[in-house]
């Protein structure tokens, strides 16, 4: 299922004009945004990092389904189109990061609190 919502980001991508790791992203972002709203749990750093290892490429794909099916749907979605604001230079960093980090060093970079605990 990674491979065919990876495949639909990029449909949405070429019709929106935005880098398909962006569109990506941003439906992990609202992924994760019902699933701690499902566990009635704040949108913070500590939970959303948690939340990431815990959503499945299926809702990722479902999310993406909607995006593609309706947009005006899609953007009433807690967190919907807050990535795609990034530049391209911003992509670049992101996804030359995303391949020299491991995963744990994303995690304290993106959500570590103010004094660098994940």
């Amino acid at each position: 299922m990674f491979e065919e919502a990876k495949t639909l980001a990029s449909q949405i991508a070429r019709r929106e004009r935005l880098h398909e790791d962006v569109v990506f992203a941003d439906a992990m972002h609202v992924a994760v945004a019902l699933a701690l709203s499902d566990q009635e749990l704040e949108y913070t750093k500590r939970n959303v990092a948690w939340m990431f290892d815990r959503i499945t490429p299926d809702e990722v794909h479902e999310i993406l389904a909607l995006r593609w099916q309706s947009p005006d749907d899609y953007e009433l979605l807690p967190m919907a189109n807050k990535t795609d604001g990034m530049s391209e230079a911003e992509v670049h960093s992101a996804s030359g990061l995303a391949k020299t980090l491991t995963r744990e060093q994303l995690d304290a970079l993106f959500f570590s609190d103010e004094i660098g605990r994940a």
